[in-house]
């Protein structure tokens, strides 16, 4: 409730363009669609807003342009389509079996053909290829030959986390505090 009287307050006198700092930080999931579905109704009818975020699901979902800043300086800016269009490349994550390395899984498929770059997640790897779906039987052989004990693999199409960590080079969750995307 505190959330949304914070947001009704900061809009009660029409500003022409409000900005909003983490409007959903800490909200339950339907609290959140509220706000969103808030915030779309106000920019429908012409208010510009500038919005802070962590969640970059939330950048993707509500902004027409963003900016993503790393240790005060804008990295990548554009729409959230385009950013992602720019990387070029499909994801294949694989995740950490029990007995896996990180290094294990980087070794076992950086030279890999196709293969633009591989980034560590939380999870395991990121691998960014030209084609996922041509690149998985070639990683899952690459990876067995290795030995590596694997505990899934994923192909996608890029995100804004993913271009988030190609413009930062790190994960969302691992940025000093005080870093934001910006949208």
């Amino acid at each position: 409730m505190k959330r949304r009287l914070d947001l009704a307050t900061a809009l009660v006198h029409t500003p022409q363009v409000p900005f909003l700092d983490e409007p959903t930080t800490g909200l339950d999931p339907a609290s959140r669609m509220t706000i969103w579905d808030e915030v779309r109704r106000i920019n429908a009818e012409g208010t510009t807003i500038f919005l802070t975020t962590q969640y970059l699901e939330e950048a993707d979902q509500l902004c027409g342009r963003l900016a993503i800043i790393d240790r005060g300086t804008i990295v990548a800016q554009g729409t959230p389509d385009g950013l992602k269009r720019e990387m070029g490349a499909d994801v294949v994550t694989v995740g950490l079996g029990r007995a896996g390395t990180k290094g294990a899984l980087r070794a076992a498929v950086e030279q890999l053909p196709g293969v633009d770059h591989v980034v560590d997640t939380e999870a395991g790897i990121a691998i960014y290829v030209t084609n996922g779906a041509q690149a998985v039987p070639a990683v899952v052989r690459a990876l067995d030959e290795a030995g590596v004990d694997v505990g899934a693999v994923s192909i996608s199409r890029p995100t804004l986390d993913d271009v988030f960590l190609e413009a930062t080079g790190r994960n969302l969750e691992g940025a000093a505090a005080g870093q934001k995307a910006v949208a």
